[in-house]
């Protein structure tokens, strides 16, 4: 789903950068894409530049309506990021965002025109800014982490959180005694690989966070738990 964050989080808005646009946005709530909430992003290559406009008006009519013989003039922050790169070091990523980015709601209607609904969705339209969590404790849907080769929770209490070996703008669970202990070193760091994908090396450089705790939601009553499944609560330190 488009929203990989639960309700508990403690977090200091001072913490929080409020300047980028998601370069990624999630056609409706229901789709499992980059525009989530819950990414973890890197500023997006040329996105960073302060001397552009902080607004550009462009082009956009999958997003507003179209008339023959009409510009279709559409507000859009410049600044932009993107989802981590798959084995990313902390030094590259900024935070993950805390609304998800959409462009319609769950029966394709556009946002653009129901602000109430956006703001229910907890969501902001494609092309505004979207808040960014540097560091604070959220917790995190099965859809923002890894699980381990044999099916478990990557994200064991007490290991260190690294961004996923395989999939951009997820996160994954290590040993600290891999990262810093005798077993690892600044050259080559630790071979990690969650589902027998590529192997990633990684050493003390790729630390975004400790993993606190772990849980499972289940369905209860007669109206399933949309979050249903393993979840991962994080301190993130950025």
């Amino acid at each position: 789903m488009a929203n990989r964050l639960l309700p508990f989080r403690q977090y200091d808005e001072n913490d929080v950068i409020n300047l980028f646009a998601n370069d990624t946005a999630d056609a409706k709530p229901s789709t499992n894409g980059n525009g989530s909430a819950g990414v973890f992003v890197s500023i997006k290559s040329g996105g960073g530049n302060f001397s552009k406009d902080p607004i550009t008006y462009v082009d956009r009519t999958e997003l507003s309506a179209s008339y023959g013989h009409t510009k279709n003039q559409y507000p859009e922050v410049q600044l932009k990021v993107t989802a981590a790169s798959a084995g990313a070091t902390a030094g590259q990523v900024i935070g993950l965002t805390l609304k998800q980015t959409l462009e319609t709601d769950e029966n394709g209607e556009k946002l653009l025109y129901n602000p109430v609904k956006k703001d229910e969705l907890q969501a902001v339209l494609s092309g505004q800014a979207c808040p960014v969590a540097t560091r604070g404790v959220f917790t995190l849907t099965s859809d923002a982490f890894d699980l381990a080769a044999d099916g478990t929770n990557s994200c064991v209490p007490g290991y260190a959180a690294v961004i996923s070996p395989e999939n951009a703008g997820k996160v994954s669970g290590i040993a600290h005694s891999s990262l810093f202990g005798a077993t690892a070193t600044s050259v080559t760091g630790y071979s990690h690989s969650t589902q027998g994908g590529t192997k990633v090396k990684y050493d003390s450089a790729n630390a975004i966070g400790t993993w606190i705790g772990t849980g499972t939601r289940t369905t209860t009553g007669p109206i399933t738990d949309v979050a249903a499944g393993a979840y991962s609560v994080l301190k993130l330190n950025l």
